[in-house]
């Protein structure tokens, strides 16, 4: 037998205006949602402003919760997540609204921070009279004969050629051997460009495979968070915690790794921006780089020892053997980017 749903109180009797009747069942409204059917009063058919004022609102939820949230996730480790287990959950950002907006904000700042330090590199020259910083000429250009041409050698042997010899998977449809191709064509232009012309260009071009693919390092963190959360379920098994609370684990943590991007993409803009006319400040700035650096493994490390309640030696031990582990994904994660940035054009 189905429980039936408590209606509630009704309004008082002298009420302006008598509640409307809810599209699908008929059922009085008191509020945004049906209390017999539980239909939002609201649906998609409204001006489209409001649609994609509830999206972010539904998304980012930016309130004053995110700055009381902030404080806690980078100065007190573990706080947020043992308040979350405790249920007092109202007062903060969820875990994944708040790394999903990390994620996105601390992104677009590494994409901004690595460009600028990027374009403004010097360039290191090498010649008779020593090393010394310029900006090389154009003057003479070493082609590149691996990638020219539309081929692919490898071993003076023609692995890929535009051409008379593309990849093809038997089992695989044509639209995707076709996007496979374009994935090789695209990364032989970029192989191709790197390994011609004059030190200067070929710095240049290996400086944008590189900035593009440690940008989009807040990206790979992201995807790795269930993995991450699979691991700690792994080595903490006899604790006995649901999943879900090793995810959440993850979410607090990587949102801290976010957060920890974000203060050192500033403090790179603030190096370059201070570069010319307050060079003495490069100092300190590098110190503070150095001490968020520390803070990032300190933290991690006290937030384990806080979180799961165990000694000092086996949260040491746990601590590395999690990290090894997860350097691994980290790794293979940053090499599936660099091939992405290598096949992008």
């Amino acid at each position: 037998m189905r429980a039936e749903i408590s209606k509630p109180p009704a309004p008082p009797a002298d009420a302006a205006t008598p509640p409307s009747a809810c599209d699908n069942c008929g059922a009085p409204l008191y509020g945004k949602y049906c209390y017999a059917c539980g239909q939002p009063v609201q649906g998609l058919v409204r001006h489209f402003g409001s649609v994609l004022s509830d999206i972010t609102d539904s998304v980012f939820n930016i309130d004053e919760r995110l700055f009381r949230s902030i404080g806690p996730l980078y100065f007190r480790p573990g706080k947020l997540t043992l308040d979350y287990f405790e249920g007092k959950r109202a007062r903060y950002v969820t875990p994944f609204r708040l790394v999903f907006f990390l994620a996105i904000i601390a992104f677009f700042s590494l994409q901004f921070a690595f460009r600028i330090a990027a374009h403004d590199a010097p360039v290191i020259a090498i010649d008779n009279s020593g090393i010394h910083a310029e900006s090389l000429p154009a003057l003479t250009k070493d082609q590149d004969q691996n990638f020219a041409n539309g081929q692919v050698r490898i071993n003076d042997k023609v692995w890929w050629d535009v051409n008379k010899k593309l990849l093809r998977v038997d089992w695989l449809p044509g639209f995707a051997n076709d996007w496979l191709n374009g994935l090789v064509a695209n990364a032989r232009i970029n192989l191709h460009r790197m390994n011609s012309g004059n030190p200067a260009e070929t710095m240049a071009e290996a400086r944008q495979m590189t900035t593009r693919m440690f940008s989009v390092a807040p990206t790979v963190l992201f995807m790795l968070l269930p993995f991450f959360a699979l691991l700690l379920k792994i080595f903490y098994i006899f604790k006995k915690r649901l999943y879900m609370e090793h995810l959440i684990v993850a979410m607090h943590s990587h949102a801290f790794l976010m957060l920890s991007a974000l203060v050192l993409a500033a403090l790179m803009l603030l190096r370059h921006a201070l570069r010319v006319h307050l060079a003495w400040l490069a100092i300190p700035i590098g110190l503070t780089e150095a001490a968020v650096w520390i803070w990032i493994f300190v933290y991690l490390f006290v937030m384990q020892k806080r979180v799961y309640r165990q000694g000092w030696l086996m949260t040491s031990v746990k601590y590395w053997c999690v990290g090894w582990c997860y350097s691994i994904l980290v790794v293979f994660g940053l090499l599936f980017a660099a091939l992405a940035s290598l096949t992008s054009t």
